[in-house]
């Protein structure tokens, strides 16, 4: 019993020492985990605040590239607003609304256009000459004679356009003229019931015209495109002064030898035209006054000889309205009415003061339809047809013109 008493006393030290070392190990141990736990814990928490970060910053510069590209479009909005309703525009135009306002107004936005036309007019006048008086109020005794005049007359003309800026542009015209008139008139060998007639044909350079134009208003939501011009006329055609005639054998039919294609005198016209957009219409209209100068040439008569004078052509006035409709991007309609009034001429033989020639005024109005049709990007046709309202304007007329733009 001792023996085992002094047995487990001698073990104790021992076994408390096994004990100690074993919890001590396994302090180490959990001391070694709670370290790498926090460890863990810190490099979680240095990776939530490096993505937190990055997402930051992610956003910031979203923001602030949405805010700079807002605070750009405005920036430019308002630096170009001011020039953009300085110089506004209405939406660009269809090529079948270019074509109706190069007919009957002005482009600017082309450097260069050709445009070559074809045209035909024609006149048939009827005049009846009483020669003799009235006997008792009821019965005529003297000549009755009926006189017919029909014209027919051909012109050939290429005009130039040259545009300068977005204000002015300048034009030149070269007309070429061919003329074929046919007299009638009653008094064939002396019978009352028989005409006699003559031909005349006769052609040749007309009068060169050339022009200047300036563009005074640009169309937009307020006012419509308005156009100022200045237009001179070259006397370069045969001018139809001095021109002998041919008499019939019977004295009733008197003919000239030639035909004139020109007016023989330096003629200047100014005026205005205007267009306004009314979708899907567009109005038109133009107003125009022409005055000729004062020229002197060596014969103003159509007798034998010459007798020299001045002739002096009266001014006229020149009006046209009308209304077209763009049917879509390459065609268009127009309906056009227009009016030139031109007053008494003036002549007087040298030595002698200027008189008005009686029957020279004139009332020329006629009523025109007309289309457009962009063939390419560059060439366009126009076609226009105009019958008279007054014994003073063409029974009808027909163009035909082509202009190239460059």
């Amino acid at each position: 019993m001792k023996q085992s008493t002094v047995l487990l006393l001698a073990l104790a030290p021992i076994t408390c020492w096994g004990a100690t070392a074993e919890e001590e190990a396994l302090q180490q141990q959990l001391d070694q985990l709670r370290q790498q736990l926090i460890q863990q814990n810190q490099a979680l928490h240095q990776l939530q605040a490096r993505l937190e970060a990055v997402k930051a910053a992610g956003a910031t510069n979203t923001t602030a590239a949405a805010t700079g590209a807002v605070a750009g479009a405005t920036a430019a909005t308002a630096a170009t607003a001011p020039q953009d309703s300085a110089t506004r525009r209405t939406p660009e135009a269809g090529r079948s609304t270019e074509d109706l306002m190069l007919e009957q107004h002005n482009v600017f936005d082309r450097a260069l256009t050709l445009d070559f036309g074809l045209s035909y007019q024609h006149y048939n006048r009827k005049d009846l000459a009483l020669r003799g008086f009235l006997a008792l109020d009821a019965i005529f005794l003297g000549e009755i004679n009926l006189d017919r005049v029909r014209s027919d007359q051909w012109t050939a003309d290429l005009v130039t356009r040259y545009t300068l800026n977005d204000r002015w542009q300048l034009e030149l015209a070269i007309p070429y003229l061919y003329r074929n008139t046919n007299y009638q008139s009653t008094g064939k060998e002396n019978s009352s019931r028989d005409f006699e007639e003559q031909s005349v044909s006769d052609g040749g350079l007309g009068d060169l015209s050339m022009a200047v134009y300036y563009r005074v208003l640009a169309e937009d939501e307020n006012w419509p495109d308005l156009v100022w011009n200045l237009r001179a006329k070259a006397p370069t055609g045969k001018d139809p002064y001095g021109i002998e005639f041919n008499t019939s054998a019977s004295g009733n039919l008197n003919t000239p030898k030639e035909l004139a294609t020109g007016n023989g005198l330096w003629e200047l016209s100014t005026g205005f035209s205007l267009v306004r957009t009314l979708d899907p219409a567009i109005l038109f209209a133009n107003f125009n006054y022409g005055h000729s100068l004062k020229q002197d040439f060596d014969d103003i008569s159509y007798l034998p000889g010459n007798q020299p004078g001045s002739i002096q052509l009266g001014d006229w006035y020149e009006y046209g309205l009308g209304v077209a409709f763009a049917l879509n991007e390459r065609f268009s309609l127009s309906f056009n009415i227009n009016q030139r009034i031109t007053r008494e001429s003036e002549q007087g033989s040298e030595g002698f003061d200027m008189e008005k020639v009686t029957g020279t005024d004139a009332n020329a109005a006629s009523f025109g339809m007309g289309s457009t049709w962009a063939i390419t990007d560059n060439l366009s046709m126009a076609v226009n047809w105009s019958a008279g309202l007054t014994t003073d304007a063409p029974d009808y007329s027909i163009g035909l013109r082509f202009p190239y733009r460059f």
